[in-house]
C-alpha cells in the first residue's frame, strides 16, 4: 500500500476538473490523479533533474497501474470574480472570470491511498524527493505540503470507485492515467503524459492520448456550499468615518454644502438598496420614523475638511462622517463603505472615494484638543439679526446656544470676528440648502476656557459641514 498526505498550507485548493470550463465554477474534487502524475513529472523536469528518467517512470507507471482510494477534509466551494482586460482598444471592455476553489477548515489533510500498490525501496526514495520539492498542486494559489504517509486514516469523507465504495454518493468523473499495460500509442507513455494544449491542438485531438475519466463516489457531504450560519453580527463600535478624495481636480472648500449633500443622498441610497425596503436609517435622513425631522441633533454628520498640502489650498480632500450620539450599525457602515464617486458640475472629473480610516469620534486622528478654534466654513445663525440690537452680543448668544445644541459642552468665553484662512471670502461660500433663503454667514474665533475636540460644527447647516471650527493650531 501507497499513502500520500496532501495539506494544503493556505487552507485553499484551486483547480479546474477535465472538460468543465473555468466560468462554470465548479472546482475539481477529490484531486485528480493524472493531475497528480504530471506534476510530479513537472518537478522532475524543474528541480530534480538528477533523477535517472528510469526511476522516475518506473514511479509514475506504477502509480497510474490503479484508481486510488481518498480520505478527504470535508470542503467549502467558494469563488472570486475578476474583470480582466480583453486586449481591445477599449480599456473598459473586460472579460468577467471566475476563480472557483475549495476552501478547508485548520488543521486538514487529504490521503490518496494506492491500496494495490507496493513501491521498491528506490521508488520510494524517488517519491520522497519529489514530493518534497512540490510546492504547489493544482493553480498557483494552491500551496501545498506533500509527503509519503504510513497507514490510511479514517476519515468521514472517503471517495472511492464503486467496486471498492461501501458507502453511497454521487457520481463524479476523476481524471486519471491509462494504465501502461493498457496504453496502445506510438508516443511512449511517459511523453504522453505530459502532452500540452498545443499538442492536442496540432494533433486536432479532443484529449490526451493516457487520459481516462474514472467514475468515483463521492459522498454528499465532501463540499459544503451553503454558508455555515454565524451568530449575529454584534454592533460594532465605529461611531466615525473618514472618506479620502481622489481626482485630477478636487472639489473647491466653497462646494462644501454641495459635496456633504450629495453623500447624503448616497448614503441613503446606499442603505437603502442594502435592506431592500423604504425604510431608511434616520441617522442617514435625519427624520424620524413617521417622516418628523429630528431635533435632537442625533443624525450624522458630514463635514468635508481642507486640504493642508501646499498647492492644494481652498480644496476638499477629505470627509469626516460621525454619528453623534452612538456607533454605526453595520448596515449604516455597509453603505458608507458603498460611497465610492462623487459627481461635480461642469464637466470636471468624477472624484473617488475610499474609507482610509474608522473608529471611535474621539480618537479620530482629524480631532485635536484646543482651547482657541476659528471658522473654516461660514457660520450660518439660525436666527436673523434684528437691525438696532448689540450686534455682538447677537452673535454669542447664537454661538452658546448652538454650541449647547450640538454637544460642545464648554460655553466660549470669547467670540470675536475672523477671516476664514484660504483663498475665499465668506460670501463665495454656497450658505442655503436647496428650497431655502440664502442667509448671511460670518467667520468667527472662539475662545474656551478649557480645550474642546475640533473639528466640531454648529449653526444652520452643520451636518453639512457649515459652521465648521478647527483648531487655530493646524491652520
Amino acid at each position: 500500500m501507497t499513502t500520500i498526505r496532501l495539506v494544503f498550507s493556505a487552507g485553499r485548493y484551486h483547480a479546474t476538473p477535465w472538460g468543465r470550463h473555468v466560468n462554470e465554477g465548479v472546482p475539481e474534487w477529490p484531486p485528480s490523479p493524472y493531475r497528480f502524475l504530471r506534476a510530479l513529472y513537472d518537478v522532475w523536469q524543474r528541480k530534480c533533474f538528477d533523477l535517472s528518467q528510469q526511476n522516475v517512470s518506473d514511479l509514475l507507471e506504477r502509480l497510474a497501474s490503479s484508481a486510488p482510494r481518498f480520505v478527504l477534509p470535508t470542503a467549502v466551494a467558494t469563488h472570486t470574480r475578476s474583470y480582466l482586460s480583453a486586449n481591445k482598444e477599449d480599456p473598459t471592455d473586460k472579460n468577467l472570470v471566475f476563480d472557483s476553489f475549495l476552501v478547508f477548515n485548520r488543521p486538514h489533510a487529504c490521503y490518496m491511498c494506492w491500496p494495490d500498490v507496493d513501491l521498491s525501496s528506490e521508488c520510494i526514495g524517488v517519491l520522497h524527493q519529489l514530493l518534497t520539492n512540490l510546492n504547489f498542486f493544482g493553480r498557483s494559489e494552491s500551496w501545498v505540503d506533500a509527503a509519503i504517509a504510513g497507514d490510511l486514516p479514517n476519515g468521514d469523507v472517503v471517495c472511492d470507485i464503486p467496486e471498492r465504495a461501501q458507502f453511497s454518493g454521487e457520481l463524479v468523473p476523476v481524471a486519471c492515467a491509462e494504465r501502461p499495460e493498457s496504453y496502445e500509442g506510438k508516443t511512449p507513455w511517459v511523453g504522453a503524459l505530459t502532452y500540452s494544449t498545443y499538442d492536442l491542438l496540432k494533433q486536432k485531438a479532443s484529449s490526451p492520448p493516457v487520459l481516462r475519466r474514472i467514475s468515483y463516489i463521492r459522498p454528499e457531504c465532501a463540499i459544503v456550499t451553503d454558508p455555515i450560519r454565524r451568530p449575529a453580527r454584534s454592533g460594532s463600535k465605529i461611531s466615525a468615518v473618514l472618506l479620502s478624495l481622489d481626482t485630477t481636480v478636487l472639489p473647491l472648500v466653497t462646494a462644501t454644502l454641495e459635496v456633504a449633500e450629495q453623500i447624503r443622498v448616497r448614503l441613503m441610497g446606499a442603505h437603502k438598496r442594502r435592506l431592500g425596503s423604504s425604510r431608511i436609517s434616520s441617522v442617514f435622513s435625519g427624520k424620524s420614523e413617521d417622516g418628523q425631522k429630528r431635533l435632537d441633533h442625533g443624525h450624522a454628520y458630514i463635514l468635508p475638511l481642507a486640504c493642508r498640502r501646499q498647492g492644494k489650498e481652498g480644496r476638499i480632500d477629505r470627509v469626516l462622517i460621525f454619528n453623534p450620539l452612538t456607533s454605526f450599525t453595520e448596515d449604516e457602515l455597509d453603505a458608507l463603505r458603498s460611497v465610492k464617486e462623487l459627481w461635480q458640475r461642469e464637466g470636471r472629473p468624477t472624484v473617488r472615494c475610499v474609507v482610509t480610516w474608522q473608529g471611535v469620534l474621539d480618537n479620530s486622528p482629524e480631532r485635536k484638543r484646543s482651547c482657541s478654534v476659528i471658522s473654516t466654513t461660514p457660520f450660518v445663525p439660525p436666527h436673523y439679526w434684528r437691525k438696532g440690537r448689540d450686534f455682538m452680543k447677537f452673535l454669542r448668544t447664537q454661538v452658546e446656544r448652538e454650541c449647547g445644541h450640538h454637544r460642545v459642552d464648554v460655553v466660549p468665553s470669547h467670540v470675536q470676528l475672523a477671516e476664514i484662512p484660504g483663498p475665499f471670502e465668506v460670501i463665495e461660500y454656497r450658505r442655503n440648502r436647496k428650497g431655502d433663503l440664502v442667509r448671511p454667514g460670518y467667520a468667527l474665533q472662539l475662545t474656551f476656557p478649557e480645550p474642546v475636540l475640533a473639528p466640531f460644527a454648529i449653526g444652520y447647516g452643520a451636518h453639512f459641514g457649515l459652521g465648521q471650527f478647527s483648531s487655530t493650531e493646524h491652520m
